[in-house]
């Protein structure tokens, strides 16, 4: 068997990976990351020039490369730092820089280098995990009559493939919650504490994922899978029409070989259906422990916060005994007082807790109105009024207008039927035309002209305002 690191050095010098292990490895790593998003954008390339300039700005991030072993070159500078590192990406593989008739220096990131690259960035950012149904599949596919009929040895390869995706998809739900968990371990506040548990988590991972596996029932489907399994090993008309298959598409030189594969993947898949189950089982132990830790801490933290408030209470408590009737500006700091058994203090409440004196605003400048308006400053002006309405009078209050009408869904009203006798009547009519197309609404709104196409729609008189008539339907 062919050993990994053969094909590997062969590919890659053993300094490709150095770098990402050194005493710079965060500078080339920042610089690899910089310099991909860079070439990402166009396939022609980037010049010397450039990469200089975009790699000088991550030495100056990082304040400069550390000590270089085996270096005599003058590094004092960013840019000749970032020449240096420039230099060491192409004599380790992980760029080139081919030759070219007009003299012109063009960098080009190697392939090897992008799938490295590519990996660090879904090391460093792990994708939302998801439960893509990989395993149900399988089951479905082993446990159905019409499975491993017409082409059993595409069914085979099809269950093993969704097999290995389905467990690397336990394997991400398990990592997600090990990744929470250590997160709200490091919560410092209830507020914090709370958006992990049902913020985050509920939305990522109870909702989109374990909820899934546990509807599913694995356990239970794994097991029928499995038995299927057993009488498709045990088949050896399957077995044998498998074999035909291997040898049509020339997977196998002989009879014999064909069949040894043909049972090694029955037995690597089942191999996978018996690593399902455990699995599954230490998700549902990670999400107990997720649930456990998260009550715990929230049980801490309002505790430590119950003990604070009650010693600023009972702070309080003792200056009104002593200093009632006074400010606290007035009171004078006594000289009996006993120095603090502490080594530093803070406030209770944290900056928020001061005084911030408002900002004094200078007058501005009043832009002088044209005597004479045409088209394009009324237009202006109805968008302005448009805007200002738009933030007064909101689709919150045209959605409340609507519920205190006690319509039910589907049903209609029209302006004539509605209370409007006040001027706050009449501003919550105002909202409700104003969000009838948002997706915010609750309702919707069909007028005469609509239906009719008239040009001068009837008119309603509401609280001293002339209204057309229109229809309010609840959503």
């Amino acid at each position: 068997m062919p050993l990994l690191s053969t094909g590997l050095f062969a590919e890659v010098p053993p300094e490709f990976f150095r770098i990402l292990s050194g005493p710079n490895a965060r500078i080339y790593t920042d610089a690899l990351d910089a310099l991909g998003r860079e070439l990402s954008e166009g396939s022609t390339g980037l010049s010397r020039q450039e990469a200089v300039e975009v790699v000088a700005v991550i030495v100056e991030h990082h304040l400069g490369l550390k000590e270089e072993e085996s270096t005599t070159e003058d590094l004092h500078s960013p840019r000749a730092q970032a020449n240096f590192i420039l230099n060491r990406f192409l004599q380790t593989g992980w760029m080139s820089e081919p030759s070219r008739a007009d003299y012109q220096r063009i960098l080009f990131f190697e392939r090897q280098g992008e799938i490295v690259l590519d990996a660090l960035r879904r090391i460093a950012a792990p994708d939302v995990v998801t439960f893509t149904d990989k395993l149900w599949a399988v089951c479905t596919t082993l446990t159905t009559p019409e499975g491993f009929t017409d082409q059993p040895w595409s069914d085979l390869e099809t269950c093993v493939t969704n097999a290995r995706m389905g467990l690397q998809e336990l394997r991400g739900m398990q990592k997600s919650v090990e990744r929470m968990t250590k997160r709200q371990l490091a919560a410092t506040s209830l507020r914090e504490n709370l958006a992990i548990l049902y913020d985050e988590f509920s939305e990522s991972i109870g909702h989109s994922c374990y909820r899934e596996l546990v509807r599913l029932r694995l356990p239970v489907r794994v097991r029928h899978a499995r038995r299927r399994l057993e009488e498709i090993e045990g088949s050896m008309d399957i077995l044998e029409r498998m074999q035909e298959e291997v040898l049509r598409r020339r997977l196998a030189a002989d009879p014999a070989e064909a069949m040894s594969l043909v049972r090694l993947r029955v037995n690597e898949l089942f191999l996978l259906l018996d690593s399902v189950e455990p699995q599954a089982e230490e998700v549902d132990q990670r999400a107990a422990d997720f649930a456990r830790r998260s009550f715990a801490r929230f049980r801490y933290l309002q505790e430590v916060g119950s003990a604070r408030r009650d010693q600023a209470q009972q702070v309080f408590e003792i200056l009104n005994q002593h200093f009632a009737g006074r400010k606290l500006s007035e009171i004078a700091t006594p000289s009996s007082l006993p120095a603090f058994p502490i080594s530093e203090a803070g406030l209770i409440g944290g900056l928020e807790s001061l005084y911030m004196p408002r900002k004094r605003r200078e007058a501005g400048e009043m832009d002088p109105l044209n005597e004479e308006t045409d088209e394009d400053d009324r237009e202006s002006a109805l968008r302005e009024m448009e805007s200002n309405l738009r933030d007064s009078l909101t689709a919150v209050r045209a959605n409340l207008f609507i519920e205190q009408m006690s319509l039910k869904k589907g049903e209609s009203c029209r302006v004539a039927d509605l209370p409007l006798r006040t001027d706050d009547d009449i501003a919550d009519l105002a909202a409700v035309l104003l969000h009838a197309e948002s997706s915010d609404a609750a309702y919707r709104i069909t007028t005469r002209r609509d239906d009719e196409d008239m040009e001068k729609p009837p008119t309603v008189t509401k609280a001293g305002y002339a209204i057309e008539d229109f229809a309010v339907k609840r959503r």
